[in-house]
């Protein structure tokens, strides 16, 4: 029995998202810095474009801490050297001190380059309905 690549990349990729949700839930920095590509594009649910260095400082700092992710769906579409990830997420937290809950979606791409995996654009939006 075969295995289609694509079905390979696919659980490669929900490990890398799980390490992901782990990692922003620990506000763990050094592993984010793994995961991020240093060329990154990250519009948040504002609509500010954010690079790495601006995502990592978030953390760093402790503007940004989250206490819960939970993924309600997620759709993965693996590319020859990328996957595309869409998905909806319950979280939850402090930004700036103030309490938060909310629906928001995700679309992030990750990249294959020399056999790692690190996200290069990601884009974050709230859901209203």
């Amino acid at each position: 029995m075969t295995i289609a690549s694509d079905t390979i990349d696919e659980a490669v990729i929900e490990q890398c998202e799980e390490r992901l949700r782990l990692a922003m839930l620990a506000g763990d920095v050094e592993a984010l810095d793994t995961l991020l590509a240093d060329d990154l594009i990250f519009i948040d649910h504002q609509g500010r474009r954010a690079s790495k260095a601006d995502d990592l400082q978030v953390y760093r700092s402790g503007v940004l801490e989250l206490v819960q992710i939970e993924i309600l769906d997620r759709i993965i579409k693996p590319l020859d050297n990328a996957a595309l990830v869409s998905l909806r997420a319950r979280v939850a937290g402090a930004y700036y001190g103030e309490k938060f809950s909310e629906k928001l979606a995700y679309t992030r791409v990750w990249s294959r380059t020399s056999g790692a995996w690190t996200i290069i654009a990601a884009h974050c939006s709230r859901i209203t309905m």
